[in-house]
């Protein structure tokens, strides 16, 4: 005959312990001496959530992947967006330096303005992913979360993406020259 015993412990911990119980139970069942061997196996449902596990944590170095891919596009787009913004206000900026100003405050001006745009996109992604995330989270029958941790990363990242994106093209602005900046059209 051909049995099989379902057991199921409330914390992970108490496994090995419920296993070795069982298998104590199991062999007086069977009527089996302390030398010999066990005429019955144990299969333990950790197989099967170690391969769900490993596929989880595919599943995230991938989505990692894109998001680093997609976060090096936003700092590239970031950075034309700057560079045309120095652009178009080139006679501004000439302005600007034939009236005393600073090098660094330019500099400071363009980067302030990058890390304003990536911050802005931050705040468009903390919402959105915290309603989308709860909603989903809602329908799982889940408490209503807000992951502040992951949120504090992302702003800092957002801040990081802006300074980098921006530092080219304000070093670019604060470099102009006065007269030639004045003369472009």
């Amino acid at each position: 005959q051909s049995f099989s015993i379902a057991i199921m412990v409330p914390d992970i911990n108490l496994m090995e312990s419920a296993i070795g119980e069982a298998e104590g139970v199991f062999r007086t069942i069977r009527g089996l001496d302390i030398i010999e061997d066990n005429n019955f196996y144990v299969d333990k449902s950790d197989s099967i959530a170690e391969r769900l596990i490993n596929l989880l944590g595919t599943i995230s170095a991938a989505a990692g992947a894109i998001g680093f891919i997609t976060l090096v596009g936003a700092a590239i787009g970031l950075m034309n967006i700057m560079l045309v913004a120095v652009t178009e206000r080139t006679k501004e900026v000439g302005l600007i330096k034939a009236l005393g100003g600073k090098r660094n405050s330019i500099r400071a001006q363009f980067l302030f303005e990058s890390t304003l745009i990536s911050l802005m996109g931050a705040v468009i992604g903390i919402v959105l992913g915290v309603i989308i995330g709860n909603l989903v989270g809602s329908l799982m029958d889940t408490p209503f979360f807000i992951p502040w941790q992951i949120i504090s990363i992302g702003i800092i990242t957002c801040s990081a993406v802006g300074i980098t994106a921006g530092l080219y093209p304000a070093m670019k602005a604060s470099k102009l020259d006065p007269i030639v900046a004045l003369r472009y059209e």
